[in-house]
């Protein structure tokens, strides 16, 4: 993750060289707790390289015209977009292996990127800034409905919805969350849905009978936790996992409330149908047994890629409108 902060660079990405861009963290915490790399690159490169893509749009047209149907020229960049469920860098260390992998089979320059929180990705998604995207089930349903986005796999196994309290003051029952606070690590998060619509049929209404507090990195839920601010964590298994070894070994999870579809890779509609195509199967190959694969399986606890199942994007349309309202840019 180490590298020059480079002009060209999105925030927290990995640019074609491979360098990823840093910010400075002033505050004096650890910065895996921390979005200010993503805060900063947001003001300070985003204005570069939005003159360098209408550049390189201007000066490619010529080119553009007499390549083949469905072919892209060589020195096009291919933008990855990944959804902000970690910080910034944990994500594009975790994403490296993938960048690695279609840059060398797709032979153009990759560059991979996240956003400082959810609505903002969602934004820059709907925006199409993305021509590949990792991102919630939810979300792929909404940029599929409203933007045409196209499913052409997902992540597996299914994400676990976990419920967390501190081994030294565990909760017998979800009863005691009752007058008490509940972390949540992503607000706007399906696993996030589904849990706070559990806790609503056991009786507990958000705001009510408990309060929610969120945290400005999901992989600080635990320390919140730990610190007595709060009893209990709703977070995913993976953010679970993500959570420093020493602070995760305090911790214990007392119940599994759901099982909610893995990420889903979206192709922008902005991609023939010739290159999402294409795409689709550089990345079944990169699942499917290369030194890439098994390192990304390795760091983020996915095991496979596979097909979208028939009808699950349409399960998800009940998701939709919450979804929408959830993730809608602030006035």
């Amino acid at each position: 993750m180490s590298g020059s902060p480079s002009s060209g660079a999105r925030a927290g990405s990995w640019n074609k060289g491979g360098s990823a861009a840093q910010g400075q963290h002033s505050s004096g915490r650890n910065p895996l707790n921390d979005n200010s790399l993503v805060r900063l690159g947001a003001r300070l490169a985003m204005p570069d390289i939005h003159r360098e893509q209408r550049r390189r749009l201007c000066l490619g047209l010529p080119l553009a015209a007499a390549l083949p149907l469905g072919a892209v020229a060589a020195d096009a960049v291919l933008e990855v977009g990944v959804l902000p469920n970690l910080n910034a860098r944990v994500l594009m260390a975790q994403y490296q292996p993938v960048r690695e992998y279609l840059q060398r089979e797709a032979a153009r320059p990759v560059q991979v990127s996240t956003a400082p929180n959810w609505a903002s990705f969602h934004q820059r998604t709907m925006n199409l800034d993305y021509e590949l995207v990792f991102t919630g089930a939810h979300m792929a349903r909404v940029a599929q409905l409203d933007k045409g986005f196209r499913p052409l796999l997902m992540l597996a196994p299914d994400i676990k919805g976990l419920l967390v309290t501190a081994t030294a003051q565990p909760m017998r029952s979800v009863a005691e969350l009752r007058g008490r606070k509940l972390v949540l690590s992503n607000p706007q998060s399906l696993v996030t849905l589904r849990g706070l619509a559990w806790l609503s049929g056991q009786g507990l209404q958000r705001g009510r009978e408990y309060q929610a507090i969120d945290t400005p990195t999901d992989d600080s839920v635990g320390a919140v936790v730990l610190r007595g601010e709060a009893v209990a964590a709703m977070c995913s298994g993976g953010e679970f996992r993500a959570i420093p070894e020493g602070l995760r070994s305090q911790l214990q999870v007392m119940a599994t409330f759901a099982e909610v579809p893995g990420f889903v890779v979206l192709a922008s509609p902005k991609l023939a149908p010739e290159q999402a195509a294409l795409l689709r199967r550089h990345l079944l190959r990169f699942a499917q047994g290369s030194e890439e694969g098994k390192a990304y399986f390795g760091a983020t606890g996915f095991q496979a890629l596979r097909e979208v199942p028939p009808g699950l994007m349409e399960e998800l349309d009940v998701y939709a409108e919450p979804t929408r309202r959830l993730l809608q840019p602030r006035g």
